[in-house]
């Protein structure tokens, strides 16, 4: 799992939360909206595309010895609800949590 734009504790908390989740038997399905990370919004967990893993994923490449796992991003909501993805993110929403899918958040928003 990769996040991006939350504090330290807040990141804590969510990791934490997933592995909880996961312990459970649930598993959140990928690209779409669950409200089983946070309190008061939907978080989308979407896979990270291979070519970002040397750029962002520099020890759990050495923990593995290779790129051969699987790795998603959690992308929550801006202040108003909107998801980076979405027409009504502004730029510096975007710009906080950037796109690691395979590319335009794996074809769901087109952006300028």
């Amino acid at each position: 799992m990769i996040v991006f734009s939350m504090g330290q504790q807040t990141a804590q908390d969510t990791f934490w939360t997933i592995y909880h989740e996961l312990d459970a038997g649930r598993r959140p399905l990928v690209g779409e909206p669950t409200d089983a990370l946070f309190e008061n919004v939907a978080a989308v967990l979407l896979p990270v595309s291979l070519q970002h893993y040397r750029s962002h994923l520099g020890w759990s490449r050495w923990f593995y010895g290779n790129d051969e796992f699987e790795c998603l991003q959690v992308a929550d909501p801006d202040r108003d609800g909107h998801f980076p993805r979405a027409a009504e993110a502004t730029a510096e929403a975007r710009a906080a949590q950037p796109d690691l899918t395979e590319g335009n958040w794996l074809g769901r928003r087109k952006v300028p």
